[in-house]
C-alpha cells in the first residue's frame, strides 16, 4: 500500500465518548497532528468515506472538517481535497499576516450602545436604591419592568400583555422554554428547510426530530407546511417571518394570516422568532397578533443593542402561564433585574429607539455596499445585517465556504443552517461584524473574484 493510500484511510485512535461528535473528530485530528502522525500537506479522507468508516453522518464529517478549518488545522481545496496545515509556532510575523474576517457571526455593527449603557448603569447607581434589585425576584421578572417592556412591544396590531409575558436570558432561553413547553424529546418539529443554527442546537441537545418546509420567496410555503405536517404528524412549527436567518425573507400580511389559519386547521403550536422585527420602523404584524392563543412570541435585546446584553422575551398563551413560571423557575430562576432595569431606562429615556434607528442606519450602509458587490442579490425591502447570496450553478455552497476559508474569509456553513444534508444554492454573508465599510467592501471583492473563477481551479490561488 501506498503512502497516500495509507494517509487517505487515516482514522482517529480515538473519539471522546461525550459531546457532539464533531467537536470530537476535530479534537482527535488536532491532538493527532500535535503528535505527529499527521504532518503538514497529509491529505484526509474525502468526508463520505471518513463518515462510512466511522459510522457518522456526512454532515457530521463536513462540519468537522469545516470546523478544523476555521482552527488553521486543515486547508480544504475544491477538487483536489482536503489537506493538514500545521500551525506554524516559529513563525509569528506569518501568522499576524493571516488575518480572518468573520462573515458568519451575525452582529450588530458596532455604534453607541456602549456610551447608552455606560450612561445608563451610572444613572441607575446613582439615582435609586439597588438593594431590591439585587433580592431575589419573581420568575418572570419585577412587575414594573414587564409592564413598560410590554406597552414597548405593542402597537396597533398587536398587544401583549404584561400577565403573559416573561423576561428571559436572550430568546435563546426564550425558544428552549417555548418548546419545553409544547414539545418532548422524540417530537417532530417543523422547520423552514435552512433555519436559525442556534434552532439547530437545542433541537439536537433536545432529542427533536426536525421537518424540513420548503420555501419561496417569502418564506415558509403554505402548501408545503400543509404537507410536511399531514407526511409527518407534527403538531409544532418553528418559524421566522421577519428577516428570516439565513435567507433574510420576510413574509407579507397575506402569508402570515394564511400561516395562521393554517395553524388553526391542522391544529399547530407556532414559536414565532421576531427578533428582527426592529429593523422595520413599522414592526409587521407578528402571527402572534392573528393566532394568539396557539402562538409563543419571542423578541430579543440581545439583537439589538449588543449581544451580550443578554435580556429576551417570551409571551405565551394565558393557559400557559403558570407553567412558564415554573419552567422558568427551574432554568435560571428570574433574568438579572438590573439588565431589565437599563433596558427599561433605555425605552424610558428615548434612547433605545435613537439606537435602533443608528441600527437601521448602518444595516442600509452595509447592505449597499453588498449590493454594489453582488448586484444580483436580492434587494430587500428592509435591509439587515446579513444577505443571502445566491451561488452560480457550479458552484456548492460548501465548495465556496471552503475557497472563502483559504482567503481568511469565514462564511456561515451551510451544514449550520440546513435541515437534513442539501445544497442551499447560496450563502449567509454577515455584515455587523466588520470595523467599517472600507474592509467590508475589500472583504466581499474578494469573495467576488473566488466567484468569477471556476471552482476546480480555485484551489491553486487560493
Amino acid at each position: 500500500m501506498s503512502l497516500d493510500e495509507t494517509l487517505l484511510r487515516w482514522r482517529p485512535r480515538q473519539l471522546a465518548s461525550e459531546g457532539p461528535r464533531y467537536l470530537a473528530l476535530v479534537n482527535a485530528l488536532e491532538k493527532e497532528i500535535a503528535d505527529g502522525r499527521l504532518s503538514d500537506g497529509d491529505r484526509m479522507p474525502a468526508h463520505r468515506d471518513l463518515a462510512r468508516e466511522l459510522g457518522l453522518s456526512v454532515g457530521t464529517v463536513s462540519k468537522a472538517y469545516q470546523e478544523a478549518e476555521q482552527r488553521g488545522i486543515v486547508s480544504g481545496h475544491v477538487g483536489q481535497g482536503t489537506f493538514v496545515r500545521r500551525r506554524s509556532v516559529d513563525r509569528p510575523e506569518a501568522a499576524a499576516r493571516q488575518k480572518q474576517f468573520n462573515l458568519a457571526m451575525n452582529v450588530p455593527a458596532e455604534g453607541n450602545e456602549p456610551q447608552f449603557l455606560s450612561a445608563s448603569f451610572g444613572e441607575m447607581t446613582r439615582e435609586r436604591d439597588l438593594a431590591p434589585l439585587l433580592r431575589y425576584q419573581p420568575h418572570a421578572g419585577t412587575h414594573q419592568h414587564r409592564e413598560i417592556i410590554a406597552a414597548s412591544l405593542s402597537d396597533s396590531s398587536f398587544t401583549v400583555e404584561a400577565a403573559q409575558l416573561f423576561l428571559c436570558n436572550g430568546a435563546q432561553h426564550a425558544i428552549d422554554i417555548a418548546l419545553r413547553l409544547i414539545a418532548k424529546p422524540g417530537d417532530s418539529i417543523l422547520v423552514e428547510a435552512f433555519t436559525y443554527s442556534g434552532f439547530n442546537a437545542i433541537a439536537a441537545a433536545s432529542n427533536l426530530n426536525l421537518v424540513p418546509v420548503e420555501m419561496d420567496e417569502e418564506g415558509l410555503d403554505p402548501e408545503a407546511l400543509k404537507q410536511a405536517c399531514s407526511a409527518s404528524g407534527a403538531r409544532v412549527l418553528y418559524c421566522m417571518p421577519t428577516l428570516q436567518s439565513p435567507t433574510a425573507r420576510t413574509m407579507s400580511l397575506a402569508r402570515r394570516r394564511c400561516i395562521a389559519e393554517l395553524a388553526e386547521e391542522l391544529d399547530l403550536a407556532i414559536i414565532e422568532d421576531d427578533v428582527y422585527g426592529f429593523f422595520f420602523v413599522e414592526r409587521p404584524a407578528p402571527i402572534a397578533a392573528l393566532a394568539p392563543g396557539r402562538t409563543f412570541y419571542v423578541t430579543s435585546y440581545s439583537k439589538c443593542v449588543a449581544p451580550g446584553f443578554r435580556l429576551g422575551t417570551l409571551t405565551v398563551p394565558t393557559a400557559y402561564i403558570g407553567q412558564t413560571d415554573l419552567f422558568l423557575h427551574a432554568s435560571a430562576w428570574f433574568v438579572a433585574p438590573l439588565l431589565s432595569e437599563v433596558a427599561v431606562r433605555l425605552i424610558e429615556n428615548g434612547k433605545l429607539e435613537e439606537l435602533l434607528r443608528e441600527r437601521r442606519r448602518q444595516a442600509q450602509e452595509r447592505y449597499r455596499v453588498f449590493l454594489d458587490v453582488f448586484p444580483k442579490a436580492v434587494e430587500l425591502q428592509c435591509p439587515a445585517f446579513w444577505g443571502w447570496l445566491p451561488l452560480p450553478p457550479e458552484w456548492s455552497a460548501d465548495q465556496f465556504a471552503a475557497s472563502a476559508g483559504g482567503r481568511g474569509i469565514v462564511v456561515t456553513p451551510p451544514i449550520a443552517t440546513a435541515v437534513g444534508e442539501r445544497n442551499p444554492g447560496a450563502i449567509r454573508l454577515c455584515f455587523g461584524a466588520s470595523k467599517d465599510l472600507t474592509e467590508l467592501s475589500d472583504v466581499l471583492q474578494v469573495l467576488r473574484d473566488i466567484l468569477e473563477r471556476d471552482p476546480v481551479n480555485v484551489a491553486s490561488v487560493a
